[in-house]
């Protein structure tokens, strides 16, 4: 009985969250014309750039692809760098979240292109004070910005914004990111994308995978960093990661009984190594595609 009790709360948080997005795209704010809220540009680039694997889990990025079509990757960025905060303020809510979602993404990629091919990793900008996140170096919304400015205070440090999927949305041209979406996120199908950025990386079974030996659920260290994420609401127990993981246990590949030991809390959770090599398409992949 324990079971059901605590799996009837986790169906409420399932319900929660599926909701949040609905509410993204419901908005009927009016929008301003001068912004391309299909991400045309961004289309373009990612269409070419992004290479996946695993049914989707994991990408790779042809950074060569922004070096040979500069003219339309720079027009994009500075196309997000116009948008005023009053105009920012007139889009949907589902808009404003595409649209950070978008320029976090492209900002980073354009981050990693103040090096390349000469780089590594994120972290070649120096790990001291999180250089690579925390430097400014782009204009956004009026003021001069950095990637965690966008992640952490324009899209977590905003309640009416927040959706803990966005975490499977973003990426830090990491091998151990969620995947780089093929395609921008845009307003009126934002809650589908969410939902299978969060499916697909759940799936991949190098991160996130029952441990039977060890009786342990290995999933990424993303729910041990932004745990506070996953909580319904502050006042509102049981949440967080645990029931985020049962909502989503068919993507974690759990059993009936592997669900039921987890939602009793028999089941640890353990936290899988996080990647942080760059996430560049190699001869390698391209070898390993064709076959």
């Amino acid at each position: 009985m324990v079971f059901h009790r605590f799996s009837l709360r986790c169906l409420l948080w399932g319900v929660l969250v599926c909701a949040l997005p609905n509410q993204a795209s419901g908005g009927d704010a009016p929008e301003f014309a001068a912004f391309d809220h299909t991400h045309a540009d961004w289309a373009k680039l990612l269409l070419r750039a992004v290479h996946t694997d695993r049914g989707g889990s994991v990408s790779k990025l042809d950074y060569q692809i922004f070096l040979d079509d500069s003219e339309t990757f720079d027009r994009y960025l500075t196309a997000l760098s116009a948008v005023s905060l009053e105009q920012f303020r007139q889009f949907s809510r589902s808009a404003q979240l595409a649209f950070l979602l978008n320029a976090y993404n492209s900002f980073m990629v354009a981050k990693i292109m103040q090096r390349y091919p000469e780089i590594a990793s994120v972290w070649d900008f120096g790990r001291v004070l999180n250089a690579p996140f925390k430097h400014r170096f782009f204009d956004l919304l009026g003021q001069r910005r950095s990637l965690d400015d966008i992640e952490h205070r324009l899209i977590r440090g905003n309640s009416r914004l927040m959706d803990p999927r966005i975490h499977f949305a973003v990426n830090c041209a990491s091998v151990g990111c969620p995947a780089l979406r093929g395609e921008p996120f845009l307003a009126p199908r934002l809650d589908a994308q969410l939902e299978d950025q969060t499916v697909r990386f759940l799936n991949d079974r190098s991160r996130n995978y029952y441990d039977r030996e060890s009786d342990q659920l290995v999933v990424s260290p993303l729910f041990d960093w932004y745990g506070d994420d996953f909580e319904p609401s502050k006042n509102q127990r049981p949440g967080g990661v645990i029931c985020f993981l049962l909502h989503y246990r068919r993507a974690l590949g759990l059993n009936g009984d592997q669900t039921e030991r987890l939602a009793e809390g028999k089941v640890t959770l353990h936290y899988s190594d996080y990647d942080w090599q760059l996430n560049a398409f190699t001869d390698e992949w391209a070898l390993s595609e064709r076959e």
